[in-house]
């Protein structure tokens, strides 16, 4: 979900100004948590000066690029004065309805039932609660920048709450300034482990909450490796960006219990990740969103609008060059070694080359077309591209290309930190794609047009080999026999990724997979958008088991991969030195080296 979260001055000035008023027509949230057997969040909305008819409004999407209308898990809405008085509530649109007048104080009740892990959604049983709160409540369009307080009620004693959010002065009470702000912040409520440390002139907090381990098996996590990836994450980030716009910082992790991604917002981020997987990569990749997409911003996202689609064509830069960073961030912080990083660059090579959907969707296209994500046939291969997989791609391609035109001074390193300056720290929103191609060709000190309408506006093949070569590095490929699984699947949100297409006569065919079934599982992991990678790493035979949905029923099947032809990537070190040498250098441990 992203937001406008940073007022011009014009709007600071006016706030200023209101004030007392404004201090005064606090609008408060309560939320219990005592309904946990039926998954229900209990909502209770105080609207004061509520002296016309008042219109009140849910999302229809956040977290995700994608209509979810949250407005359809509503319970038992009603509406009263704050003497108890029943006022009429005429629903508008299918998430939005008019209340009133209440001559004062409105007070607006309902339940919403969630239970879905993973960070774009809000989850409420036993084991805990973590609340998405543009999920969750409601909010008046007129009155949006409004100063805002939430309470949670019926905590268990066990559990302890964390989020971003200013506390307020009772227990377990928070306040924001305005709904933005407040939906920003997600919030984890359970019997979580935590440890803090110092980054940067920063509190850096770190909330676990992990599945109980089974009998005898490995930890799910190590407090050390989490602490140090925290550490070297947030030291090598920003260092690179030269500042830090965050006054603190909370990750808020979930540990082999459902779901699995990344969801970023200005002062925090919350992760999924499966049994067994480390979720540095992307504790990297959500970092980084601090500076790019929330606050170095395309225009187009701005002002949010919680009721429509809202599309721009710059989310390869926001989220695939976002991936670049981390995969930097991983590898120049010594997370990673040089050879995790070639594999990761091939593995990207061979995704996009694997969509014949790359012949007619540019990154631009696949940014617009997000909002189709839900559909299942946009998932496959024929259908879509990724712009986090094209992004990532661009990324480096651009940054060679910087580094190459200008004797390897400029880079995507020192683009970002222009954008930064420009737009994020003067709290305004860069043009979207003509924006970033306008800024790397004034730092390259020539016109990049070409690279910009050949491969992010267009869909010429992309000549990895040569560009890479120009930045040092060796880029080879043969064919060999791997595994196939015999289906192919598309993204599909929280609730896991969706069957696309399924191989006649093929093993998943057999296994009775139909395109639409819903993957919430494989191999005792969480399915997540990375799937498909994960399917492209398979050997001939390898056992493949799912837990699937059909509808509302839950089915699990196990088949075996049967055998195709692939073509395999390979990225290592390119021998000689000069520029393209210290381009490579330069990249991997983002220091200035000098041509030799």
């Amino acid at each position: 979900m992203r937001f406008r979260f940073l007022p011009r001055l014009a709007g600071l000035l006016l706030l200023a100004a209101l004030a007392p008023l404004r201090a005064a027509a606090t609008i408060h949230y309560t939320i219990s948590l005592a309904n946990r057997a039926e998954n229900r969040f209990g909502v209770r909305m105080e609207i004061p000066d509520a002296n016309q008819a008042t219109e009140l409004d849910m999302p229809v999407w956040n977290g995700l690029y994608q209509v979810r209308e949250f407005a359809s898990r509503i319970l038992e809405l009603h509406a009263s004065t704050a003497a108890g008085t029943a006022i009429s509530l005429r629903r508008l649109t299918p998430h939005s309805w008019l209340a009133g007048p209440a001559g004062g104080r409105l007070i607006v009740e309902y339940s919403i039932e969630w239970d879905e892990p993973g960070p774009f959604s809000s989850q409420l049983n036993d084991s805990h609660a973590f609340l998405n709160a543009a999920t969750l409540l409601l909010f008046v369009p007129q009155r949006r920048s409004e100063d805002v307080t939430l309470e949670l009620r019926d905590v268990p004693q066990a559990w302890r709450v964390a989020t971003a959010l200013d506390s307020g002065s009772a227990a377990n009470s928070y306040l924001a300034r305005s709904y933005d702000d407040l939906v920003q912040a997600p919030i984890e409520a359970s019997a979580f482990m935590d440890f803090s440390l110092q980054v940067a002139g920063r509190e850096i907090r770190v909330v676990v909450h992990a599945a109980p381990p089974a009998p005898e098996s490995v930890p799910l996590w190590s407090r050390e490796h989490l602490e140090d990836a925290a550490q070297r994450i947030v030291e090598t980030e920003t260092t690179l960006m030269g500042d830090a716009p965050f006054p603190r910082y909370l990750f808020i992790l979930h540990l082999g219990t459902g779901g699995g991604g990344g969801m970023e917002h200005p002062n925090s981020t919350a992760i999924a990740v499966g049994q067994g997987f480390d979720p540095a990569a992307t504790m990297a990749h959500e970092l980084f969103h601090a500076w790019n997409v929330l606050r170095i911003r395309p225009r187009s996202l701005e002002p949010v609008d919680y009721t429509r689609e809202q599309p721009t064509d710059a989310l390869w830069f926001a989220e695939g060059v976002t991936s670049t960073i981390a995969a930097y961030t991983l590898v120049r912080s010594g997370l990673w070694g040089r050879e995790q990083l070639y594999a990761d660059l091939a593995a990207q090579i061979q995704e996009l080359e694997s969509r014949p959907a790359r012949r007619f969707e540019s990154a631009e296209d696949s940014s617009i077309a997000t909002w189709l994500d839900r559909a299942p046939l946009y998932g496959r291969d024929v259908n879509s591209i990724s712009y986090y997989n094209k992004g990532q791609l661009l990324g480096l391609c651009l940054d060679i290309t910087l580094r190459e035109a200008t004797g390897n001074r400029e880079s995507l390193d020192s683009l970002l930190r222009a954008m930064n300056t420009r737009y994020a720290q003067k709290h305004e929103f860069y043009g979207d794609t003509a924006a970033i191609q306008a800024l790397a060709s004034e730092l390259a000190q020539r016109d990049l047009t070409s690279f910009f309408a050949r491969y992010v506006a267009g869909t010429d093949e992309i000549p990895f080999a040569e560009i890479l070569a120009r930045g040092g590095f060796d880029l080879r490929q043969n064919e060999s026999v791997v595994g196939d699984a015999g289906f192919s699947a598309g993204r599909a949100g929280a609730a896991g990724v969706t069957v696309t297409a399924v191989e006649a006569g093929g093993p998943a065919e057999r296994a009775g997979l139909r395109p639409g079934d819903t993957i919430v599982e494989i191999n005792g992991a969480p399915a997540t958008p990375r799937l498909g990678r994960l399917l492209a790493r398979l050997s001939p035979g390898e056992e493949i088991r799912l837990r699937i949905l059909r509808g509302a029923q839950a089915q699990s099947t196990v088949f075996h991969a049967g055998e195709r032809a692939s073509r395999a990537y390979r990225v290592s070190e390119a021998a000689g030195g000069g520029l393209p040498r210290a381009i490579r250098e330069s990249i991997l441990t983002g220091k200035s080296v000098a041509a030799q």
